[in-house]
């Protein structure tokens, strides 16, 4: 789903249809992980001996099942691992649906829970880019670089105020507030369970398929109004967190390896400028154009995010190197 989706189409997904869904639950590909109380679904694959683990963040309706083909390509030289946050594929529900504060809670718990010790390269697509960047910025000494794919600017985030179409984090609480009230006083109709896939997720495997159709239609069946609105506003105070620390230095994250990846087809100017001011987080971020790709790059050009991927961690190993060879003289 397109940046914009982030924000709008929250208010369109209802509550209601999971009673007459009659889809079968596919086997996880992974494995259920008990945090404290509820399970997460994480699927590692790979060694990667000395090498930092790469844990992927899906966008804002999308799951695990996504990043298979960047796994299997990954997995050669690094361990890489995907999971599905609460209520999303197999992972179990939690009290916040998506908050970025659940969602920084649950990920940090499965990191210990599968005995994943940090460094950690985060690779974030779409409103997983805000995801990974929010894990930095609470845990900054285990995220040892960042890939961003298609990553959501924090000006991106769009809602229907006062009858206009408003960037987000221009909105105050209550503001905010009176964005969801009439859908959550009124939920809009029921939309359509899809009952196949689109491009470009035809390029998983027809069991991969399946299981997509499946997690989506659960998802859309369980979202509602009222978790919606929280998510909403958990995002906009982190979206405001984040430009305020993108702005306040030339280089925010200081020279800690950086890619952006972003598509090059379906866009625009200013999406395209926005993009490329996430560079800026890092003096060594660099941008990466996916010529081939609309939103969901990791399947339309996997090739493209597995070598980011190996480009951030030949950087940190060159400057492990780098710091190795100063203390030795």
């Amino acid at each position: 789903m397109g940046h914009l989706l982030c924000a709008v189409l929250l208010t369109a997904f209802p509550a209601a249809l999971a009673a007459q869904d009659t889809v079968a639950t596919p086997p996880p590909t992974g494995k259920l992980v008990d945090i404290g109380g509820r399970r997460l679904h994480i699927r590692c694959v790979g060694s990667g001996a000395g090498a930092p683990t790469v844990i992927t963040e899906s966008g804002s309706s999308s799951f695990s099942i996504e990043w298979a083909l960047v796994q299997d390509k990954v997995a050669p030289f690094a361990r890489i691992c995907s999971y599905d946050r609460a209520g999303f594929a197999w992972s179990e529900r939690g009290p916040e649906e998506n908050t970025v504060e659940e969602t920084m809670d649950d990920l940090h718990h499965l990191l210990r829970a599968v005995a994943l010790p940090p460094p950690y390269v985060l690779v974030g697509h779409s409103i997983g880019g805000m995801y990974v960047q929010a894990y930095q910025r609470r845990y900054p000494d285990e995220v040892a670089g960042l890939v961003l794919v298609d990553a959501t600017p924090e000006e991106d985030a769009e809602y229907l105020y006062n009858g206009k179409s408003t960037v987000g984090i221009t909105l105050n609480y209550d503001q905010l507030a009176s964005v969801y009230a009439p859908y959550i006083k009124n939920p809009p109709p029921p939309l359509a369970l899809p009952t196949a896939v689109d491009t470009p997720y035809n390029k998983l495997s027809p069991d991969l398929q399946r299981a997509e159709v499946w997690a989506e239609r659960l998802w859309r069946s369980r979202v509602d109004m009222p978790h919606s609105w929280i998510t909403a506003e958990s995002w906009r105070q982190e979206f405001v967190a984040l430009r305020k620390r993108r702005l306040a230095t030339p280089h925010a994250l200081g020279d800690l390896p950086l890619i952006v990846l972003r598509r090059g087809r379906r866009t625009t100017d200013v999406l395209n400028q926005r993009e490329a001011d996430l560079v800026a987080l890092s003096s060594v971020g660099k941008l990466v154009v996916g010529t081939e790709s609309d939103h969901e790059i990791q399947l339309y050009q996997p090739d493209l995010v597995t070598q980011a991927i190996r480009d951030v961690i030949g950087e940190i190993h060159a400057n492990h190197r780098h710091a190795r060879d100063h203390l030795q003289h």
